[in-house]
Protein backbone atom coordinates (compact mmCIF):
# COMPACT_ATOMS: atom_id res chain seq x y z
CA UNK A 1 0.00 0.00 0.00
CA UNK A 2 1.03 3.59 -0.41
CA UNK A 3 1.82 6.11 2.45
CA UNK A 4 -0.41 8.62 2.67
CA UNK A 5 1.36 12.01 2.07
CA UNK A 6 0.00 15.68 3.56
CA UNK A 7 -3.66 14.93 2.07
CA UNK A 8 -5.49 17.85 3.56
CA UNK A 9 -7.50 20.60 3.37
CA UNK A 10 -5.72 23.84 4.30
CA UNK A 11 -9.08 24.95 6.83
CA UNK A 12 -8.00 21.83 9.33
CA UNK A 13 -4.72 21.78 8.96
CA UNK A 14 -2.83 21.31 11.98
CA UNK A 15 -4.90 19.76 13.75
CA UNK A 16 -5.21 15.76 12.75
CA UNK A 17 -5.56 12.68 14.24
CA UNK A 18 -4.72 9.68 11.71
CA UNK A 19 -5.60 6.18 11.61
CA UNK A 20 -4.00 4.44 8.69
CA UNK A 21 -4.79 0.75 7.13
CA UNK A 22 -1.16 -0.72 7.06
CA UNK A 23 -0.93 -4.04 4.47
CA UNK A 24 1.84 -5.30 2.78
CA UNK A 25 2.94 -3.25 -0.47
CA UNK A 26 0.65 -4.97 -3.71
CA UNK A 27 0.87 -3.91 -7.34
CA UNK A 28 -2.58 -1.29 -7.88
CA UNK A 29 -3.24 -0.09 -10.82
CA UNK A 30 -2.88 3.79 -11.10
CA UNK A 31 -6.37 5.58 -9.80
CA UNK A 32 -6.93 2.83 -7.23
CA UNK A 33 -5.38 4.42 -4.00
CA UNK A 34 -6.65 2.88 -1.01
CA UNK A 35 -4.77 4.81 1.99
CA UNK A 36 -7.24 6.17 4.35
CA UNK A 37 -6.67 9.08 6.75
CA UNK A 38 -9.54 10.03 9.10
CA UNK A 39 -8.86 13.67 10.52
CA UNK A 40 -10.46 14.93 13.85
CA UNK A 41 -10.02 18.96 14.90
CA UNK A 42 -7.89 18.03 18.03
CA UNK A 43 -5.41 15.73 18.73
CA UNK A 44 -5.63 13.16 21.61
CA UNK A 45 -9.30 13.43 21.44
CA UNK A 46 -12.26 16.20 21.07
CA UNK A 47 -14.28 17.69 23.23
CA UNK A 48 -17.14 20.33 22.48
CA UNK A 49 -19.86 21.53 24.90
CA UNK A 50 -23.30 20.68 24.34
CA UNK A 51 -24.83 22.57 20.82
CA UNK A 52 -21.37 23.19 20.18
CA UNK A 53 -19.51 21.50 16.82
CA UNK A 54 -16.89 19.75 15.53
CA UNK A 55 -15.36 19.01 12.44
CA UNK A 56 -13.87 15.72 10.92
CA UNK A 57 -12.32 14.94 7.12
CA UNK A 58 -11.45 11.86 5.52
CA UNK A 59 -8.70 12.08 3.38
CA UNK A 60 -8.81 8.23 1.77
CA UNK A 61 -7.66 7.90 -1.75
CA UNK A 62 -9.98 5.61 -3.77
CA UNK A 63 -12.83 5.15 -2.29
CA UNK A 64 -16.24 4.11 -3.91
CA UNK A 65 -18.48 5.23 -1.20
CA UNK A 66 -18.05 6.61 2.03
CA UNK A 67 -20.45 7.69 4.53
CA UNK A 68 -20.83 9.25 8.02
CA UNK A 69 -23.39 8.77 10.63
CA UNK A 70 -24.00 10.37 14.15
CA UNK A 71 -26.76 9.42 16.72
CA UNK A 72 -29.94 11.37 16.83
CA UNK A 73 -30.44 14.08 17.72
CA UNK A 74 -27.04 15.49 16.87
CA UNK A 75 -26.58 15.91 13.02
CA UNK A 76 -24.29 17.33 10.32
CA UNK A 77 -24.55 20.46 9.90
CA UNK A 78 -23.94 20.34 5.96
CA UNK A 79 -27.60 18.95 5.24
CA UNK A 80 -29.18 18.79 8.66
CA UNK A 81 -29.19 14.69 8.72
CA UNK A 82 -27.91 12.36 10.92
CA UNK A 83 -26.13 10.70 7.41
CA UNK A 84 -23.21 12.34 5.40
CA UNK A 85 -21.44 11.36 2.23
CA UNK A 86 -19.04 14.23 1.99
CA UNK A 87 -15.42 14.36 2.68
CA UNK A 88 -15.15 17.04 5.44
CA UNK A 89 -18.18 16.44 8.19
CA UNK A 90 -18.99 19.30 10.59
CA UNK A 91 -21.38 18.33 13.35
CA UNK A 92 -23.75 19.83 15.86
CA UNK A 93 -23.88 17.90 19.02
CA UNK A 94 -27.18 17.95 20.74
CA UNK A 95 -26.77 15.47 23.74
CA UNK A 96 -24.30 15.21 26.36
CA UNK A 97 -21.60 12.21 26.75
CA UNK A 98 -19.76 10.23 24.90
CA UNK A 99 -21.06 10.16 21.43
CA UNK A 100 -19.46 7.97 18.87
CA UNK A 101 -18.84 9.67 15.38
CA UNK A 102 -19.00 7.05 13.03
CA UNK A 103 -17.28 6.54 9.23
CA UNK A 104 -17.73 3.85 6.88
CA UNK A 105 -15.67 3.60 3.68
CA UNK A 106 -15.81 1.52 0.76
CA UNK A 107 -13.13 0.29 -1.93
CA UNK A 108 -13.21 -1.07 -5.88
CA UNK A 109 -11.32 -4.08 -3.57
CA UNK A 110 -14.03 -5.11 -0.80
CA UNK A 111 -11.22 -6.75 1.33
CA UNK A 112 -10.15 -3.07 1.81
CA UNK A 113 -13.48 -1.60 2.93
CA UNK A 114 -13.29 0.25 6.18
CA UNK A 115 -14.72 1.35 9.45
CA UNK A 116 -14.09 4.32 12.11
CA UNK A 117 -15.27 5.67 14.97
CA UNK A 118 -14.23 8.21 16.24
CA UNK A 119 -15.74 9.29 19.87
CA UNK A 120 -16.66 13.05 21.11
CA UNK A 121 -17.01 14.14 24.48
CA UNK A 122 -19.92 16.62 25.07
CA UNK A 123 -20.54 18.41 27.62
CA UNK A 124 -23.29 20.25 29.63
CA UNK A 125 -23.25 24.31 29.58
CA UNK A 126 -22.38 25.03 32.96
CA UNK A 127 -25.42 25.32 35.95
CA UNK A 128 -23.49 26.85 39.25
CA UNK A 129 -24.00 24.97 42.05
CA UNK A 130 -22.50 24.61 46.01
CA UNK A 131 -22.52 21.58 48.23
CA UNK A 132 -21.51 21.64 52.17
CA UNK A 133 -18.98 19.06 52.21
CA UNK A 134 -18.35 19.61 56.38
CA UNK A 135 -19.38 21.69 59.13
CA UNK A 136 -16.19 22.04 62.10
CA UNK A 137 -18.83 23.45 64.75
CA UNK A 138 -22.60 23.12 66.49
CA UNK A 139 -24.92 23.29 63.88
CA UNK A 140 -28.62 23.70 62.06
CA UNK A 141 -30.27 23.63 59.65
CA UNK A 142 -33.33 25.43 58.77
CA UNK A 143 -35.34 25.85 55.26
CA UNK A 144 -32.04 25.11 53.68
CA UNK A 145 -29.62 27.30 55.18
CA UNK A 146 -27.47 27.10 57.69
CA UNK A 147 -26.95 28.51 61.41
CA UNK A 148 -23.71 27.95 62.64
CA UNK A 149 -21.68 28.97 65.97
CA UNK A 150 -19.27 31.44 65.67
CA UNK A 151 -15.76 29.94 65.17
CA UNK A 152 -16.83 27.08 62.89
CA UNK A 153 -15.60 26.17 59.93
CA UNK A 154 -17.28 25.62 56.87
CA UNK A 155 -16.26 23.41 53.87
CA UNK A 156 -18.02 24.57 50.22
CA UNK A 157 -17.65 22.69 47.23
CA UNK A 158 -18.32 23.77 43.58
CA UNK A 159 -20.66 20.93 42.55
CA UNK A 160 -21.69 22.67 39.13
CA UNK A 161 -22.83 21.06 35.96
CA UNK A 162 -20.52 20.75 32.36
CA UNK A 163 -17.48 20.40 34.33
CA UNK A 164 -15.99 23.48 34.95
CA UNK A 165 -12.57 24.05 35.78
CA UNK A 166 -12.59 28.02 36.98
CA UNK A 167 -14.14 29.50 40.02
CA UNK A 168 -14.48 32.38 41.52
CA UNK A 169 -15.85 32.38 45.05
CA UNK A 170 -17.49 35.78 46.23
CA UNK A 171 -18.05 36.01 49.82
CA UNK A 172 -19.73 38.40 52.13
CA UNK A 173 -17.60 38.36 55.21
CA UNK A 174 -14.49 37.89 53.35
CA UNK A 175 -14.38 40.69 50.68
CA UNK A 176 -10.39 40.97 51.57
CA UNK A 177 -9.47 37.47 50.51
CA UNK A 178 -9.51 35.40 47.36
CA UNK A 179 -10.88 32.25 46.79
CA UNK A 180 -10.76 30.26 43.35
CA UNK A 181 -10.26 26.86 44.07
CA UNK A 182 -12.72 24.05 44.04
CA UNK A 183 -13.72 23.25 47.49
CA UNK A 184 -12.79 26.40 50.07
CA UNK A 185 -13.01 26.14 53.87
CA UNK A 186 -14.43 29.13 55.67
CA UNK A 187 -13.46 30.25 59.22
CA UNK A 188 -17.04 32.62 60.32
CA UNK A 189 -15.74 34.64 63.00
CA UNK A 190 -18.32 37.05 62.83
CA UNK A 191 -22.15 37.38 64.10
CA UNK A 192 -24.10 38.32 61.16
CA UNK A 193 -26.16 36.42 58.49
CA UNK A 194 -23.60 36.31 55.01
CA UNK A 195 -24.33 35.82 51.27
CA UNK A 196 -22.37 33.18 49.34
CA UNK A 197 -21.90 33.51 45.57
CA UNK A 198 -20.28 31.17 43.24
CA UNK A 199 -19.13 31.88 39.32
CA UNK A 200 -18.14 28.72 37.71
CA UNK A 201 -17.28 28.52 34.00
CA UNK A 202 -14.53 26.61 31.92
CA UNK A 203 -11.61 27.33 29.60
CA UNK A 204 -12.06 24.72 27.43
CA UNK A 205 -13.63 23.84 25.84
CA UNK A 206 -15.33 27.16 26.36
CA UNK A 207 -17.60 27.36 28.57
CA UNK A 208 -20.14 30.48 29.83
CA UNK A 209 -20.00 31.21 33.72
CA UNK A 210 -22.97 30.77 35.24
CA UNK A 211 -23.82 32.16 38.57
CA UNK A 212 -25.30 30.61 42.44
CA UNK A 213 -26.23 33.32 44.44
CA UNK A 214 -27.17 32.21 47.63
CA UNK A 215 -28.58 34.62 49.87
CA UNK A 216 -28.12 34.72 53.66
CA UNK A 217 -27.25 31.36 53.34
CA UNK A 218 -25.28 31.45 56.71
CA UNK A 219 -25.94 32.74 60.17
CA UNK A 220 -23.40 33.12 62.49
CA UNK A 221 -24.59 33.04 65.97
CA UNK A 222 -22.74 33.19 69.70
CA UNK A 223 -21.32 30.21 70.13
CA UNK A 224 -20.99 27.40 73.26
CA UNK A 225 -17.48 26.92 72.76
CA UNK A 226 -15.00 28.78 74.35
CA UNK A 227 -12.80 30.70 72.59
CA UNK A 228 -9.13 30.25 72.34
CA UNK A 229 -5.91 31.76 70.94
CA UNK A 230 -5.30 29.37 67.56
CA UNK A 231 -1.66 31.11 66.89
CA UNK A 232 0.94 33.74 68.27
CA UNK A 233 3.15 35.25 66.55
CA UNK A 234 5.48 38.34 65.88
CA UNK A 235 5.04 40.77 62.71
CA UNK A 236 7.79 42.53 61.02
CA UNK A 237 7.08 45.57 62.85
CA UNK A 238 8.11 43.96 66.03
CA UNK A 239 3.95 43.78 67.15
CA UNK A 240 3.11 40.22 68.65
CA UNK A 241 -0.96 39.58 67.36
CA UNK A 242 -2.89 36.89 69.12
CA UNK A 243 -5.05 35.20 66.57
CA UNK A 244 -8.45 34.07 68.52
CA UNK A 245 -10.92 31.51 67.20
CA UNK A 246 -13.38 34.75 66.58
CA UNK A 247 -13.76 38.03 67.13
CA UNK A 248 -13.34 39.67 70.24
CA UNK A 249 -15.58 42.14 71.94
CA UNK A 250 -13.98 45.74 72.82
CA UNK A 251 -12.04 46.38 76.08
CA UNK A 252 -10.57 48.70 78.13
CA UNK A 253 -7.60 48.64 80.80
CA UNK A 254 -6.43 44.95 80.11
CA UNK A 255 -2.51 45.73 79.44
CA UNK A 256 -2.05 44.41 83.45
CA UNK A 257 -3.44 41.39 82.86
CA UNK A 258 -0.83 40.08 79.95
CA UNK A 259 2.60 38.94 80.47
CA UNK A 260 5.14 38.72 77.77
CA UNK A 261 8.27 36.80 79.47
CA UNK A 262 11.95 36.40 77.36
CA UNK A 263 13.76 33.69 77.57
CA UNK A 264 11.89 32.46 80.39
CA UNK A 265 13.19 35.24 82.87
CA UNK A 266 12.66 38.52 81.93
CA UNK A 267 9.00 40.39 81.78
CA UNK A 268 8.86 42.55 78.48
CA UNK A 269 7.28 46.07 78.89
CA UNK A 270 3.85 45.79 77.51
CA UNK A 271 3.44 49.71 75.77
CA UNK A 272 -0.02 49.12 74.09
CA UNK A 273 -2.80 46.52 73.84
CA UNK A 274 -5.29 46.26 70.30
CA UNK A 275 -7.39 44.60 68.48
CA UNK A 276 -6.39 45.06 64.88
CA UNK A 277 -8.18 47.01 62.47
CA UNK A 278 -9.03 45.26 59.94
CA UNK A 279 -9.47 42.25 62.03
CA UNK A 280 -11.12 41.85 65.40
CA UNK A 281 -10.47 38.70 65.80
CA UNK A 282 -6.64 39.07 66.34
CA UNK A 283 -5.55 40.86 69.48
CA UNK A 284 -1.98 42.56 68.90
CA UNK A 285 0.28 43.94 71.58
CA UNK A 286 3.53 46.12 71.45
CA UNK A 287 6.51 45.76 73.60
CA UNK A 288 8.87 48.40 73.93
CA UNK A 289 11.89 45.93 74.17
CA UNK A 290 13.25 44.68 70.32
CA UNK A 291 12.89 40.53 70.73
CA UNK A 292 15.50 38.80 68.71
CA UNK A 293 14.73 35.59 66.79
CA UNK A 294 17.88 34.12 68.83
CA UNK A 295 15.36 34.75 72.32
CA UNK A 296 12.38 32.58 72.80
CA UNK A 297 9.12 34.81 74.03
CA UNK A 298 5.82 33.67 75.73
CA UNK A 299 3.00 35.98 76.47
CA UNK A 300 -0.15 34.50 78.97
CA UNK A 301 -3.20 35.88 79.96
CA UNK A 302 -5.05 36.10 83.37
CA UNK A 303 -8.24 35.93 83.66
CA UNK A 304 -8.96 36.48 87.17
CA UNK A 305 -8.58 40.14 87.03
CA UNK A 306 -9.52 40.78 83.63
CA UNK A 307 -13.00 41.14 81.36
CA UNK A 308 -11.45 40.06 77.71
CA UNK A 309 -14.53 38.17 75.78
CA UNK A 310 -15.78 37.67 72.69
CA UNK A 311 -18.29 39.47 70.49
CA UNK A 312 -20.68 36.73 71.05
CA UNK A 313 -20.13 37.62 74.45
CA UNK A 314 -17.97 34.31 75.80
CA UNK A 315 -14.88 35.29 78.29
CA UNK A 316 -11.65 34.44 77.16
CA UNK A 317 -10.11 31.90 79.54
CA UNK A 318 -6.54 32.21 81.49
CA UNK A 319 -4.01 31.45 79.52
CA UNK A 320 -0.27 30.66 80.14
CA UNK A 321 3.43 30.47 78.49
CA UNK A 322 2.33 30.76 75.05
CA UNK A 323 5.11 30.78 72.25
CA UNK A 324 5.62 33.56 70.34
CA UNK A 325 6.74 32.92 66.81
CA UNK A 326 9.05 35.24 66.36
CA UNK A 327 9.65 37.08 63.11
CA UNK A 328 12.79 36.18 60.87
CA UNK A 329 13.60 36.92 57.54
CA UNK A 330 13.51 33.67 55.48
CA UNK A 331 15.89 33.70 52.68
CA UNK A 332 15.28 29.39 51.66
CA UNK A 333 11.62 29.47 50.97
CA UNK A 334 11.35 26.99 47.78
CA UNK A 335 9.76 23.97 48.71
CA UNK A 336 11.51 24.22 52.04
CA UNK A 337 8.63 21.44 53.47
CA UNK A 338 8.02 19.28 50.80
CA UNK A 339 4.69 20.28 50.63
CA UNK A 340 4.94 19.65 47.43
CA UNK A 341 4.98 16.22 47.18
CA UNK A 342 8.58 16.42 45.02
CA UNK A 343 12.09 16.53 46.04
CA UNK A 344 13.06 19.74 44.09
CA UNK A 345 14.71 21.49 44.44
CA UNK A 346 16.96 19.01 45.64
CA UNK A 347 18.22 16.82 42.67
CA UNK A 348 18.48 12.96 43.27
CA UNK A 349 20.89 11.02 45.56
CA UNK A 350 24.63 10.61 44.87
CA UNK A 351 25.73 6.83 46.39
CA UNK A 352 28.91 6.94 47.49
CA UNK A 353 32.04 4.34 48.60
CA UNK A 354 28.70 2.03 49.39
CA UNK A 355 30.36 -1.09 51.52
CA UNK A 356 28.36 -4.37 51.47
CA UNK A 357 24.87 -4.13 50.86
CA UNK A 358 25.18 -0.68 49.96
CA UNK A 359 22.36 1.24 48.11
CA UNK A 360 21.08 4.11 48.38
CA UNK A 361 17.35 5.95 47.65
CA UNK A 362 15.13 9.35 48.56
CA UNK A 363 11.33 9.71 48.17
CA UNK A 364 9.01 11.88 49.18
CA UNK A 365 6.74 10.31 52.05
CA UNK A 366 3.31 10.57 52.98
CA UNK A 367 1.60 10.61 56.27
CA UNK A 368 4.85 10.52 59.21
CA UNK A 369 5.93 14.29 58.68
CA UNK A 370 7.40 16.31 61.69
CA UNK A 371 3.99 18.87 60.85
CA UNK A 372 2.06 19.01 57.40
CA UNK A 373 1.42 15.99 55.02
CA UNK A 374 4.98 15.23 53.54
CA UNK A 375 8.56 14.86 54.31
CA UNK A 376 11.80 13.08 52.72
CA UNK A 377 12.69 9.60 53.35
CA UNK A 378 15.94 8.64 53.07
CA UNK A 379 17.38 4.55 52.61
CA UNK A 380 20.88 3.82 53.09
CA UNK A 381 22.02 0.49 53.15
CA UNK A 382 25.54 -0.60 55.04
CA UNK A 383 28.18 1.38 54.85
CA UNK A 384 26.68 3.47 52.61
CA UNK A 385 27.68 7.57 52.03
CA UNK A 386 24.83 9.37 49.94
CA UNK A 387 25.22 13.35 48.93
CA UNK A 388 22.05 15.44 47.76
CA UNK A 389 22.00 18.96 47.16
CA UNK A 390 19.80 21.69 45.63
CA UNK A 391 19.65 21.88 41.93
CA UNK A 392 17.90 25.43 41.47
CA UNK A 393 16.08 27.45 43.77
CA UNK A 394 18.98 29.03 45.38
CA UNK A 395 19.54 32.23 47.28
CA UNK A 396 21.67 34.85 48.26
CA UNK A 397 23.34 35.19 51.72
CA UNK A 398 25.84 37.85 52.79
CA UNK A 399 29.29 37.29 55.20
CA UNK A 400 28.52 40.23 57.73
CA UNK A 401 25.19 38.73 58.51
CA UNK A 402 25.15 35.61 60.84
CA UNK A 403 22.12 33.27 59.55
CA UNK A 404 20.38 30.03 61.02
CA UNK A 405 19.87 27.12 59.43
CA UNK A 406 16.77 24.67 60.98
CA UNK A 407 15.31 21.21 60.09
CA UNK A 408 13.61 18.54 61.33
CA UNK A 409 15.12 14.67 61.20
CA UNK A 410 14.00 11.90 62.63
CA UNK A 411 16.44 8.41 62.07
CA UNK A 412 14.22 5.24 61.82
CA UNK A 413 16.69 2.81 61.85
CA UNK A 414 20.56 2.02 62.96
CA UNK A 415 20.80 5.61 64.42
CA UNK A 416 24.02 4.59 66.51
CA UNK A 417 26.02 4.62 63.50
CA UNK A 418 24.59 7.55 61.73
CA UNK A 419 25.93 10.75 61.05
CA UNK A 420 26.21 13.53 58.76
CA UNK A 421 27.58 16.87 57.36
CA UNK A 422 25.07 20.00 55.89
CA UNK A 423 27.33 22.27 54.01
CA UNK A 424 26.36 25.56 52.21
CA UNK A 425 28.01 26.59 49.20
CA UNK A 426 27.71 28.61 46.23
CA UNK A 427 25.86 26.93 43.69
CA UNK A 428 28.72 26.31 40.78
CA UNK A 429 31.52 25.34 43.10
CA UNK A 430 32.43 23.69 46.19
CA UNK A 431 33.35 25.43 49.47
CA UNK A 432 34.01 23.37 52.89
CA UNK A 433 34.04 26.31 55.33
CA UNK A 434 30.62 27.18 56.32
CA UNK A 435 29.29 23.54 57.25
CA UNK A 436 28.29 21.18 60.52
CA UNK A 437 29.07 17.59 61.22
CA UNK A 438 26.41 15.83 63.04
CA UNK A 439 27.37 12.41 64.82
CA UNK A 440 25.46 9.78 66.77
CA UNK A 441 28.34 10.92 69.07
CA UNK A 442 27.83 13.64 70.30
CA UNK A 443 24.18 15.46 69.45
CA UNK A 444 21.25 14.51 71.11
CA UNK A 445 19.08 14.38 67.85
CA UNK A 446 20.71 11.55 66.50
CA UNK A 447 21.00 9.54 69.79
CA UNK A 448 19.19 6.16 69.83
CA UNK A 449 17.13 7.20 72.57
CA UNK A 450 15.57 9.02 70.27
CA UNK A 451 15.27 6.72 67.35
CA UNK A 452 11.67 7.26 65.76
CA UNK A 453 11.45 10.40 67.12
CA UNK A 454 11.17 13.83 65.18
CA UNK A 455 14.34 16.22 66.54
CA UNK A 456 14.82 19.63 65.72
CA UNK A 457 18.45 20.96 64.39
CA UNK A 458 19.38 24.38 64.62
CA UNK A 459 23.18 25.15 63.27
CA UNK A 460 25.58 27.95 61.96
CA UNK A 461 24.37 30.32 64.07
CA UNK A 462 27.96 30.63 66.16
CA UNK A 463 29.70 31.81 62.41
CA UNK A 464 29.66 33.94 59.67
CA UNK A 465 29.51 32.83 55.75
CA UNK A 466 33.07 33.18 54.37
CA UNK A 467 32.01 35.47 51.60
CA UNK A 468 29.20 36.83 49.89
CA UNK A 469 27.31 34.56 47.43
CA UNK A 470 24.49 35.46 45.08
CA UNK A 471 23.40 31.79 44.54
CA UNK A 472 23.82 29.75 47.67
CA UNK A 473 22.76 25.63 47.71
CA UNK A 474 22.48 23.33 50.69
CA UNK A 475 24.10 20.04 50.64
CA UNK A 476 23.80 17.10 52.85
CA UNK A 477 26.42 14.31 53.16
CA UNK A 478 25.31 11.20 55.13
CA UNK A 479 26.73 8.00 56.19
CA UNK A 480 25.19 5.28 57.47
CA UNK A 481 27.73 3.41 59.15
CA UNK A 482 27.96 -0.48 60.54
CA UNK A 483 25.55 -2.50 62.13
CA UNK A 484 22.64 -2.60 58.92
CA UNK A 485 20.42 -0.51 56.87
CA UNK A 486 19.32 3.32 58.19
CA UNK A 487 16.56 4.93 57.30
CA UNK A 488 15.70 9.14 58.26
CA UNK A 489 13.81 11.43 57.49
CA UNK A 490 14.01 15.45 57.03
CA UNK A 491 11.27 18.21 57.00
CA UNK A 492 10.76 21.42 57.63
CA UNK A 493 14.16 22.80 56.59
CA UNK A 494 14.26 27.05 57.46
CA UNK A 495 17.60 29.40 56.42
CA UNK A 496 16.60 32.81 58.16
CA UNK A 497 18.31 35.40 59.07
CA UNK A 498 19.86 34.72 62.81
CA UNK A 499 19.33 38.43 64.98
CA UNK A 500 22.17 38.86 67.87
CA UNK A 501 22.97 41.73 69.30
CA UNK A 502 25.87 43.56 68.34
CA UNK A 503 29.08 43.05 70.11
CA UNK A 504 29.82 46.25 72.45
Amino acid sequence: MKSYKNIFLSILAGFSIVTACNQEDDVIPYGDFTDIAVFSPASGGVTVQVEGTASFADGSRGTTSRLWTVPNPSYFINNDTSELTEDIAHIRFMEVGRIPVNLHLEFADSTLNYDSTLMVTVLDSITADISVENIQGNFTEQDGKLVIEAGSIVTLKDTSSGNPDTYEWILEGFEDEAYTSKSIDLLYKKLGVFDVQLVSSRVKPYGRPDTLLLTDFIEVIPSTLPIVVTEVSETDMGVIQLQFSRDLDVFSNEIENFTVMIDETTPATIQGLALNSDDASILEITVEEDILNSQTATVSYNADNGALRSSDFVDVETFTDLAIDIFAVEVFTTNNDFESGELSPFGAPFVENAGAGGTGSAAILTGSAASGEHSLGITMGESTRMSFAMVDGFFPIEKDKVYAFEFWIKVDENPSNFEMTVRFMPSDGWNDGYKQWFGSCCTNQLKTENNGTWQKITMLTDKNPPADWEATKIHFQLFSGAGGQSKIEIDNMRFYEYEVRPTE
